[in-house]
């Protein structure tokens, strides 16, 4: 019989949750995820309503591996690969890890720098601290999430969805007192270019007890050799936000302002989303608005009301209810969760269950 290699020996042993070989002993990894799926109710899916057993209405189904290494002297190895999937049909993301995948160094009097795959800085700010996925549907949401080809909202995308950045460099400082700085940089890695394709973020952010707050400036070049084609122009995105944490509940503001939208010249947008999000026990409430203002010659503003209810039966699994509406101006076709109206009006509704693992 054939011996297993020692790799295969590794994965096995992290599979079964064993300790791994002594050569690895000052490492952990940990593999974790979350299962949602439920169903769905588009009252109007390119002119015809549609009931549906979906995967992610209130998180995406994901599961990845996070690891660590302690090097001694405050220094540390760190790592995360993670990969979507849909739980309603078992179907993985392409290519597998397209969450993230990066490994870096993080240092307690230095910070942290990684390479690799990674959210935005404004994704990391204001969707991590704000939880800004709770403006009452995260994959409804009008500022990034995936929208269906064809509505109002797919011509623009201030990235808290959390577009996910390719060949980047990323590095945060220490908190000091609070407070910490934020920079990224992805290689658009076009031949004959330094700059085409590149992106560019910085930020700041600030942490308490009852307060979380960010400013993020994030530019993407065209992925173009030389000047940019008639039309194309560098997408600059600013955004600013604050939470207020009182007795588990939390109240943020969040605006978003872009310019050349996706690389395309004048298509411009603000974004302002509030969020209410109250526990009572086991309950929990949570309400959003989000206001769009296409400042394109289409002026196809965007409007839309999130609520959502969670009954949390542990400390991983929750029970949910959401609710969306959206209108948009001007015969702008609304959309969301990847559904396109036939109309500027449409309503989701969703229930289902998610379990974090």
């Amino acid at each position: 019989m054939k011996k297993p290699s020692a790799i295969a020996i590794a994965i096995a042993s992290l599979a079964a949750g064993l300790t791994v070989p002594p050569a690895f002993a000052q490492s952990s990894v940990t593999l974790y995820g979350i299962m949602d799926v439920g169903l769905a109710r588009v009252d109007n899916k390119s002119g015809l309503g549609s009931t549906e057993v979906r995967s992610g209405n209130l998180y995406t189904s994901r599961f990845g591996f996070r690891g660590t290494e302690d090097l001694g002297g405050g220094l540390k190895t760190n790592f995360q690969i993670e990969a979507g999937l849909s739980a309603d049909t078992g179907a993985g993301s392409t290519p597998l890890f397209n969450r993230q995948s990066w490994v870096g160094l993080s240092s307690d009097d230095l910070g942290e720098a990684r390479l690799g795959r990674m959210l935005p800085i404004i994704s990391d700010l204001f969707v991590a601290s704000l939880q800004a996925s709770y403006f009452g549907n995260a994959s409804a949401a009008i500022d990034g999430a995936a929208t269906g080809p064809g509505s109002s909202a797919a011509r623009f995308n201030n990235m808290l969805g959390g577009t996910r950045v390719d060949n980047a460099i990323k590095y945060q400082t220490p908190s000091m007192s609070g407070f910490k700085i934020h920079a990224m940089a992805a290689l658009g890695e076009v031949a004959g270019s330094s700059t085409a394709g590149r992106i560019l973020s910085l930020g700041g952010s600030y942490s308490n007890t009852s307060i979380d707050a960010g400013l993020v400036y994030h530019e993407r070049q065209c992925a173009e050799v030389g000047r940019c084609a008639a039309g194309k122009e560098t997408d600059k995105i600013v955004g600013l936000g604050g939470a207020y944490k009182l007795n588990g509940a939390r109240y943020a503001a969040l605006y978003t302002r872009e310019k050349n939208a996706l690389n395309v010249q004048g298509n411009d947008a603000d974004v302002l989303s509030l969020l209410a999000r109250v526990p009572f026990g086991q309950w929990v409430v949570q309400g959003g608005f989000q206001f769009l203002n296409d400042k394109t010659a289409l002026n196809q503003d965007i409007r839309q009301l999130n609520l959502g209810l969670n009954y949390l039966l542990s400390k991983r699994t929750q029970l949910y209810g959401l609710y969306s509406h959206q209108t948009v101006k001007n015969g702008g076709k609304a959309g969301m969760f990847s559904s396109t109206s036939s109309q500027n009006t449409q309503n989701q509704f969703s229930t289902g269950i998610a379990h974090a693992f």
